[in-house]
């Protein structure tokens, strides 16, 4: 599968080449041009990753550098190109897990060394409002709780299909997308990351609109067919999800702003997914956040549920989402446990003196049983050295309740005692 998809990019490339040379000198002046006027990317991403874990002999020391490199080309006569290669190597001993090397004895740190093609399409802007991206693109919806490119990892997630995004209509977005295989992700938790080439059937239907400056109203529908497993076997979590969601902020005067979230989301089995799909997904929160003279503050409380079936035997998955954005930064919940997840969590952030701070306290409970599975800090300090140079100091800790030491329930991972902390640059040209 894995040489089939990159044989797809390729022809896709190919098939831009000829569409820019056609066979006429004018056609080759055009690439010429395309070439010459195009934009080039790079950003480069050092990190130090220590994860210290309750039963694991060792600890973790992951010392990782991504190196991103990408050319655009400048469009002519509606249509574009885009080549980006990405590198992600160890600089350091690997006394780490990177879910490939098979050090059991260590914590996972989920970064294999790896070279690839990250993104090559084509893009056409010759309808009206429209743009459709064809070949190994990112996508991003919303605050990516269900579609994202898994971005804090060094190796990220892309996707191989067709994509169109519509702005005929005021202040609405919309979005359709057809994919085929996903790229270096999580996707139903297969192992080695950054080896994972899954076959996959996905639809993604999405619609935003924006009423007045910042609140946005989304609706969406997600088609999610696994390939890679084995229709209704318990490991095919093949679903759709369809939802609604509100976010934004509102001025209350002298630069205070009311902050609100709320959104609600049921999945179903679909496509040959495992029996027993059938959960909700709620997320409501607000709060209150004001500009200050040399910087801004801002807290706010939320409640984000992952539901459980009936029984407690399966609960609301997300494999294709930026999941260490959610339920804690230690990662302990990327698989939901199969009791569901109640995650309450306050949060406290600002920028002071061109510091970003951020710190987040979290309560978990399943939500089948009300079974406490612990609770968590999540603190992060980042300083732009200059406007192309960031420098982030990150800090997670979670504490096991109930049933420590035991998995949690349906999955292979442990309910235990877990520390993790970066340190990280990031340069971007």
């Amino acid at each position: 599968m894995k040489g089939t998809s990159q044989y797809r990019v390729l022809q896709s490339l190919c098939g831009a080449a000829l569409i820019f040379t056609g066979c006429t000198d004018a056609r080759a002046d055009w690439l010429s041009d395309a070439l010459a006027g195009g934009t080039a990317d790079l950003q480069l991403r050092p990190r130090y990753e220590l994860v210290q874990q309750t039963g694991k002999p060792n600890d973790a020391n992951a010392f990782t550098m991504r190196t991103l490199m990408g050319y655009s080309l400048k469009p002519q006569d509606d249509f574009g190109a885009m080549l980006q290669l990405i590198n992600v190597s160890n600089l350091g001993a690997e006394d780490y897990n990177n879910t490939a090397n098979g050090r059991l004895a260590y914590p996972v740190v989920a970064d294999p060394a790896r070279t690839a093609i990250n993104q090559a399409y084509v893009s056409y802007t010759g309808i009206p409002d429209t743009k459709a991206i064809l070949g190994r693109q990112i996508i991003i919806l919303d605050n990516a709780r269900f579609v994202g490119n898994v971005d804090f990892r060094q190796n990220m997630q892309t996707f191989d299909g067709l994509s169109a995004e519509n702005k005929s209509l005021s202040n609405t977005t919309f979005f359709a997308s057809h994919i085929d295989h996903t790229n270096a992700s999580y996707a139903n938790f297969e192992t080695p990351v950054g080896y994972n080439l899954q076959p996959v059937r996905i639809d993604l239907l999405h619609a935003a609109y924006t009423p007045t400056p910042g609140m946005t109203l989304a609706a969406y529908d997600y088609f999610y067919q696994d390939l890679s497993v084995p229709a209704n076997s318990l490991a095919n979590i093949s679903s759709r999800t369809a939802g609604l969601r509100l976010a934004g902020k509102s001025p209350l005067g002298a630069g205070t702003k009311l902050l609100y979230t709320a959104e609600y989301a049921e999945q179903q089995g679909y496509g040959g997914g495992r029996s027993g799909i059938d959960a909700k997904y709620l997320h409501f929160g607000g709060g209150i956040g004001d500009d200050l003279g040399d910087g801004s503050v801002y807290a706010r409380v939320d409640y984000e549920l992952l539901g459980s079936n009936s029984n407690g035997t399966y609960a609301l998955q997300t494999p294709l989402a930026t999941k260490h954005s959610f339920s804690g930064w230690a990662d302990m919940f990327l698989v939901t446990p199969a009791t569901g997840l109640q995650d309450v969590y306050a949060t406290l952030g600002g920028t002071f003196a061109k510091f970003n701070l951020l710190s987040t306290y979290r309560d978990f409970h399943a939500d089948y049983n009300n079974v406490h599975f612990g609770n968590e800090w999540d603190i992060s300090a980042a300083y732009p050295l200059d406007k192309q140079l960031t420098a982030s100091v990150i800090y997670a800790t979670y504490r096991a309740s109930d049933g420590a030491g035991a998995n949690f329930p349906g999955t292979p991972f442990p309910n235990v005692n877990t520390q993790k902390a970066w340190v990280m640059m990031a340069y971007n040209y």
